[in-house]
């Protein structure tokens, strides 16, 4: 006796659950690859940031926590600040100190040290331009 009208149903189970199956390894492929951030993500996340800081703000320190990069560094899901891209592109800085919005300023705009620069510490002043061996005074100038 053949048993025809089992083959059916039994085959049809078969690839619905290897399709299944499938797409679950696919999905799971892309959820581990969601919440790493590549370098090129937190550089173009960086030159956005620093385009709108050159372009709109003339380079005004004051203005790095406030704009918007569009891209998630971070990993919770909302796009980041300048300042915080700014974090993950430097990291900590040599002198263990925290990255300020003039340091993310001066190395966005290259900007060149000199005695009228403001700096809130030391890094301040190192991170301009020909910044080697400057210091931030107690007047948040820096000084050679």
């Amino acid at each position: 006796m053949k048993m025809k009208g089992v083959e059916l149903p039994v085959n049809s189970v078969i690839v619905i659950a290897l399709a299944i199956m499938v797409l679950l390894m696919i999905a799971a492929f892309l959820m581990g690859g969601v919440g790493q951030m590549s370098s090129t993500d937190v550089d173009n996340a960086w030159n956005r940031g620093c385009g709108v800081l050159k372009n709109t703000y003339k380079c005004d320190d004051t203005k790095v926590s406030t704009i918007d990069s569009g891209i998630d560094v971070t990993g919770d899901g909302v796009s980041d600040t300048l300042s915080h891209v700014c974090i993950k592109k430097f990291g900590q800085t040599s002198e263990g100190a925290d990255i300020t919005d003039k340091f993310c300023r001066n190395k966005c705009c290259n900007t060149i040290i000199s005695t009228t620069l403001d700096c809130a510490v030391n890094i301040d002043c190192a991170s301009a331009v020909g910044g080697i061996g400057w210091t931030c005074n107690a007047t948040g100038k820096c000084e050679k």
